[in-house]
């Protein structure tokens, strides 16, 4: 767990600990390995922790009772999820499968619940950072609803791009199907909406290596898509 440390440490829910609360916490955690596509738990499953991802990738989604797979949320190496069910001390409301190769920092909740009753500080610094989470997933929300389907590709695009960068060449990390999914758009929306951005001269497409030319262009695209009544 020492090698890990450091890298726990950088993750948005642990930023504001103290060394010596950071390794109280993981003082019982253990690494877990999943194969690629492999479960790491299902929906109604007894929370008995929550994750930090060391390396790969993992998707959190739910199923329709047709079977329909609808991802909530795609995560990466650095962050974590299943924190906020800790404080319900119920179960898990979603699937966790991996998305490739994933190594994982199992933190058991009875742990975690008794390090923050003891340290009331720790606790009220954690739940910034869990508010900080649920805004992000309003904006999720409000997305989902309000914006069309060329305004969400486009955003998910802009995402990428690192802060302050005029262009950008970015890697989708996990299969397209997958993103679709996350952003409540089909497939093959998806794939046409990324054909409009490279017919305009927005973007250009590899595989799944994507060069954003002028990131300012791209984010006007977005802003006027609703209003110009493109999908």
């Amino acid at each position: 767990m020492d090698q890990d440390l450091d890298r726990v440490r950088k993750a948005p829910l642990f930023s504001g600990l103290f060394p010596e609360e950071l390794e109280r916490l993981l003082a019982h955690a253990r690494r877990r390995s999943l194969k690629a596509y492999e479960t790491l738990f299902s929906e109604g499953d007894k929370a008995a922790a929550f994750y930090f991802i060391v390396e790969g990738s993992v998707r959190l989604y739910r199923l329709s009772p047709q079977g329909d797979e609808k991802v909530i949320e795609i995560l990466m190496a650095g962050q974590t999820f299943g924190e906020a069910v800790v404080f319900l001390g119920g179960h898990y409301p979603v699937y966790a499968a991996a998305l490739a190769d994933t190594v994982l920092i199992e933190i058991p909740t009875n742990d975690f619940v008794r390090v923050l009753k003891e340290n009331s500080g720790m606790a009220l610094r954690m739940l910034a950072a869990l508010s900080m989470r649920l805004h992000q997933l309003i904006n999720d929300v409000q997305a989902l609803t309000l914006e069309t389907a060329g305004q969400r590709v486009a955003g998910y695009l802009l995402a990428q791009c690192p802060e302050g960068a005029a262009a950008a060449d970015i890697h989708i990390q996990v299969h397209k199907n997958i993103v679709a999914s996350r952003l409540g758009v089909k497939p093959e929306t998806f794939s046409r909406v990324l054909a409009t951005l490279r017919e305009q001269g927005l973007i250009t497409v590899a595989g799944n290596d994507i060069h954003i030319a002028d990131r300012a262009r791209l984010a006007r695209w977005r802003d006027e898509a609703y209003a110009g009544g493109r999908s």
